[in-house]
Parts: C-alpha cells; structure tokens; sequence
C-alpha cells in the first residue's frame, strides 16, 4: 500500500515554496518587465496614431475649406469673364453701328454728289441741245409749221437721250 510521510510532505511543499519564489524573482520579474515595456510601445503606438489622425481630420477640413474656396473664386472669375464679354460684345456692336452709320451717311453724301453731278451734266448736254437747236433755227428762216417740227425733233431727242 501507499505510505504517506509527513516529513515527505513538508519537505515537498518547502521545495514548492522555494521554487515559486525562485521563478516569480528571476522569470516573473523579467516577463512582467519585458510585457510593462511593450505595453508601453503599445501605448506610444496608439497616441501617435491618434495624433496623426487628428492631423488627418484637420489637414482634410482645410482642404476642403480651400476647395469651397476655389470654387467661390471660380464662380467670381467666370462672372467677370462674362462680364467683360458682354461688355466687349456691346462695344464691338456699338462701333459696328457707329460704323454702319458712318457708311450710310457717306452712302447718302455720294449719292447726293452723283446726283448733282448728273443734274449737271445733264442740265449742261440740256444747254448744249438748246443752243444747238436755236442755232439751227436761226441759221435757217422758218415758217410756224417748220417750227413746230423742230421743237418736236428736239423734244424726241431729247427724250430719247434719257
């Protein structure tokens, strides 16, 4: 049968005892040194994650500050640009009525002169036909009847020199 000792039991707890305070001062103590420094790394890790988040947050929201922004200034420039066209627009009209109304005038003045001119030259070839007649009638001793066919003469002319 199975004897059990007392001294045996008590020297093997002693022994127990000796090994755990053996292993807890030189493992444990170690372990439990190694795991402090890592939980430290860890939370180094974690703050500086944090932190950079934070900065991610606030680098986006300037962007998109700067975008607004942008968007604003783009809408400015376009209002602008389409300002300055349709001022462009209505002084490019503006002289080109100017100019249109430059050239009817001048159109009317040279149609004015052209007609003066052939007033004149027809007045002047109408003085010419009148003195060539009455010189023909005076170089010539006429009868009423003689007369009268060459005022007609004149007059068919004179009509067909229109």
């Amino acid at each position: 049968m199975l004897n059990v000792n007392l001294w045996n039991i008590l020297w093997t707890v002693v022994n127990l005892l000796i090994l755990y305070f053996l292993i807890k001062k030189f493992l444990f103590g170690r372990v439990d040194e190694i795991l402090e420094k890592r939980r430290a790394e860890v939370e180094e890790a974690s703050k500086a994650a944090d932190e950079m988040i934070e900065e991610a947050k606030k680098a986006k929201a300037e962007y998109q500050q700067r975008i607004e922004l942008a968007d604003e200034e783009k809408e400015q420039i376009l209002a602008d640009i389409k300002k300055q066209g349709y001022d462009e627009y209505e002084r490019i009209v503006g002289e080109a009525r100017k100019k249109g109304e430059q050239i009817v005038t001048e159109a009317r003045h040279n149609a004015e002169v052209e007609n003066e001119r052939a007033k004149e030259v027809y007045a002047a070839q109408l003085a010419d036909m009148v003195v060539e007649a009455a010189s023909k009638i005076a170089a010539t001793k006429h009868s009423t009847a003689q007369d009268r066919e060459l005022y007609d003469k004149f007059i068919n002319e004179a009509g067909a020199g229109k």
